[in-house]
């Protein structure tokens, strides 16, 4: 935004940094699937990212990473009749979906994350969500 000084002011929301992904996930991230598999879809929340990994004979894998604390979560995952796909430790599921990162225990949300990214590598050429202020042009 430019003032009618012409100075620019700093965006309210200013997006965080890129970060690099492959056909593997995100390059230097634990959202990274691992040797034998690839990324069916990526997914970054402002607090989160996300690399759903497929080994190509129909087995997935969660690999999500919070930014906050870089803490990580590794888990089992399965494809969803609805194009999600979901993944559950002990006491949380997780649903990943183009919208949105939700983790819930029971009927409880514990935490409903909007994605700011999202790349479907399930489709011919990776479809990109980008984030609702980048405009194409």
């Amino acid at each position: 935004m430019t003032t009618a000084t012409g100075m620019a002011l700093p965006s309210a929301a200013a997006k965080p940094p890129t970060v690099p992904t492959d056909s593997r996930g995100y390059v230097d991230s634990p959202a990274r699937c691992g040797p034998g598999q690839s990324a069916v879809v990526l997914g970054r929340t402002a607090l989160s990212l996300v690399a759903i990994c497929g080994d190509g004979r129909g087995h997935y894998e969660y690999r999500g990473i919070r930014l906050s604390d870089r803490a990580v979560q590794i888990l089992p995952a399965r494809s969803m009749a609805n194009g999600c796909f979901g993944a559950s430790s002990d006491a949380v599921d997780y649903t990943v979906s183009e919208r949105k990162l939700l983790l819930t225990t029971g009927l409880r949300v514990l935490r409903d994350e909007t994605m700011t990214e999202f790349l479907d590598y399930r489709v011919a050429a990776p479809v990109t969500k980008l984030s609702a202020d980048d405009h194409v042009r």
